[in-house]
């Protein structure tokens, strides 16, 4: 009857992952694990619990680290006067002691979630608490206090027909929810992109530019104006590195069709996509003071930053989704 309750309290799990692993998987990205794991734990009332405390409280510490640094930001010749600047120095200290807080609170809950503790933080876990019981209305108090602790024994369970292991198999064969040919396609269409970006990044960049006719003594010529700066030289390594290796990951994942080759391939890549946009955020190699319209010279690179930063965002969710399907049916085969 008392495990009845307990299994009552937990739910039945969407992801076929234990509660402490799940829960921590909640915390190992921070708001973003967080939100992942309340669109795709739809039954586990604990994770979905572990889900939203990550959300609220990594999401607000983040925001005050983010104030907090751009008010750093606005004083960047604070140097040898830094004393004198008592508003650097508040948003410096903030900054330092949240960042301090964030670290040992991932670290911390990540720890006692993996061990079966159910931890309420003040403030952040009464917040994820009020809106959990609005989502699911989940009493928090209704909840184990204790997961079941990682290595616990538990009694042997009876073997799974061999039906049901296939059945659990399946997806794994299915992974990509399509036919082989069709991955083969996919990857041949992203090496010919990534090709064609290395020959033009590389060798035609200049003719990525505003185009100015004009009519010289009876004589048309084309004026060129180059929207890509020298600076570009300063982005070409890691763009190249990135395209390389593009090539070169999906050519062996036509070679090898598996799973974990694929799966990690495009991890890799996205991450490496990442640090590339990154890269021409800073560097920023793009000069819009060619366009004929000074209205539109004016907003194209507020265009420019926000594509690229929608970029970085979608990059590090697909990767980031993708590594906790990519833990979730390993799990699921062993």
């Amino acid at each position: 009857m008392i495990e009845k309750e307990k299994q009552a309290a937990l739910g039945d799990s969407t992801t076929s992952l234990k509660p402490n692993v799940a829960g921590l998987l909640c915390y190992l990205g921070g708001w973003v694990t967080g939100i992942v794991f309340l669109i795709i734990e739809r039954k586990n009332k604990l994770v979905r619990f572990h889900a939203m405390q990550s959300l609220v409280t990594f999401g607000i510490l983040h925001i005050i680290i983010g104030i907090a640094g751009n008010v750093r930001g606005w004083f960047p010749w604070a140097g040898w006067g830094w004393f004198f600047y008592p508003t650097w120095i508040a948003a410096t200290v903030v900054f330092g002691v949240f960042l301090a807080i964030t670290i040992v609170l991932w670290i911390f809950l990540m720890h006692q979630t993996y061990h079966g503790r159910l931890v309420r933080l003040a403030l952040f876990g009464d917040l994820a608490r009020r809106f959990i019981f609005k989502l699911d209305g989940t009493r928090v108090e209704d909840l184990k206090e204790r997961a079941e602790p990682a290595g616990a024994e538990q009694q042997p369970e009876p073997p799974a027909p061999a039906i049901a292991k296939e059945e659990v198999r399946k997806p794994l064969e299915r992974y990509l929810g399509g036919t082989r040919a069709s991955r083969i396609v996919s990857s041949v269409a992203t090496i010919a992109w990534s090709a064609f970006f290395l020959v033009f990044f590389n060798f035609f960049n200049q003719y990525l530019a505003v185009y100015s006719r004009e009519v010289v003594d009876g004589v048309s010529r084309w004026n060129i104006y180059p929207i890509l700066t020298q600076d570009l030289s300063l982005v070409l390594p890691i763009l190249n590195t990135t395209l390389i290796l593009s090539i070169v990951g999906h050519a062996v994942s036509i070679a090898f069709d598996r799973y974990l080759v694929r799966q990690i391939t495009i991890i890799v890549l996205n991450t490496l996509g990442m640090a590339t946009v990154l890269t021409f955020l800073k560097v920023f190699p793009f000069d819009f003071s060619v366009v004929p319209s000074a209205n539109l010279a004016a907003i194209l690179p507020t265009v420019a930053v926000v594509v690229l930063v929608v970029i970085t965002i979608g990059l590090g969710i697909g990767a980031l989704v993708r590594f906790i399907k990519l833990i979730i049916n390993v799990s699921r085969r062993t």
